[in-house]
């Protein structure tokens, strides 16, 4: 037998250099920039300094309901706002400098997104966790329920079907809504008080139905003829399945798992309903607070931020699981 190359690890990195030159240098480039901001970037409490005397109290401290800040590696800002008449001043320090933004029309509202961005990365976090957590234990919890609906027993393959069918055929803002608030009616002992925990569930039911039509349509693509070929290697029906017909059908099961992963990332801003803080409740919070319609453009952006990223990461796995390579 011919052994095969083995590859050259220590090569590899000079390989990978030479295959992305250019994007190699930006990449460093950008590191050293965001390096050199990093070191240069003014303390906080030189911008805190920088706010005059109106916008303190009779007592000298700051009103702190009235004092935002946000710190963001590179660049920090701070904003004090006089409780009596309404005015506001606000600062921004980048590359060991303070700039005044309010008589800016630029520095302005790059001002306000900058003191947006911490409360819209926090909103990220509860978006991502509840897609991410929801997404895989639907798809773990599908795989037996497409088994239950091409299943020959007819009253457990009935139930699977009518199980898809209702939470197919429902919206996902019903069930989120039945889940929170009609189930204490029926009985207070299945109140949940945990927002993040209804919505859970209420996700994570509702992806069971897709994932199953997805899984379900990914097995039945496989050729009849290698279930005959294993049941006549004496394979049992859940041998064919676990080692046949599973591993083939993940291949074709990428793409519509990750169409549906990115809309279950885009439909967990229905849980603004419940005042879940996913980022279009934040965002919701900041334009009623603020009267700026602005703060939805920073939002719309991390969506696509966080889409674009997953996008990519499934594209990845599309071509590394690809039957043509």
């Amino acid at each position: 037998m011919e052994e095969k190359p083995k590859k050259n690890w220590r090569a590899a990195p000079g390989m990978f250099f030479a295959k992305h030159r250019a994007g190699c240098i930006a990449a460093a480039a950008l590191a050293l920039v965001a390096l050199l901001l990093v070191c240069t970037r003014p303390p906080m409490q030189k911008l805190e300094a920088a706010i005059t005397q109106e916008f303190i109290s009779d007592s000298g401290k700051y009103y702190t309901s009235n004092v935002d800040k946000a710190n963001l590696w590179v660049v920090g800002v701070v904003r004090g706002r006089n409780v009596s008449t309404g005015e506001a001043e606000t600062y921004i320090g980048i590359a060991g400098h303070v700039f005044r933004a309010d008589h800016s029309k630029i520095l302005l509202p790059v001002s306000d997104i900058l003191l947006w961005t911490p409360m819209l990365l926090d909103g990220a976090k509860v978006t991502l966790s509840l897609s991410i957590t929801s997404t895989a234990l639907g798809l773990f919890l599908s795989v037996f329920m497409a088994l239950g609906k091409i299943s020959k027993f007819k009253l457990l393959s009935k139930l699977c079907s009518g199980y898809i069918f209702f939470f197919r055929g429902t919206p996902l803002m019903l069930q989120l809504f039945f889940i929170y608030y009609g189930l204490p009616y029926i009985n207070p002992a299945l109140a949940i008080q945990d927002k993040f925990t209804a919505a859970f569930i209420a996700f994570s039911l509702n992806s069971v139905a897709y994932c199953a039509e997805i899984i379900r349509a990914a097995i039945q693509s496989i050729d009849k003829g290698q279930f005959e070929a294993s049941h006549a290697l004496g394979f049992s029906y859940w041998q064919t399945m676990r080692l046949v017909v599973i591993p083939q059908s993940i291949r074709r099961l990428i793409p519509p798992v990750a169409n549906e992963f990115i809309m279950v990332l885009k439909d967990a801003a229905l849980v603004a309903v419940i005042a879940m803080m996913d980022i279009t409740r934040v965002a919701q919070k900041i334009s009623s607070s603020s009267a700026s319609p602005l703060v939805y453009i920073p939002a719309a952006i991390l969506y696509l931020v966080i889409t674009a990223f997953f996008t990519f990461i499934f594209n990845r796995l599309e071509k590394r699981f690809s039957m043509h390579l």
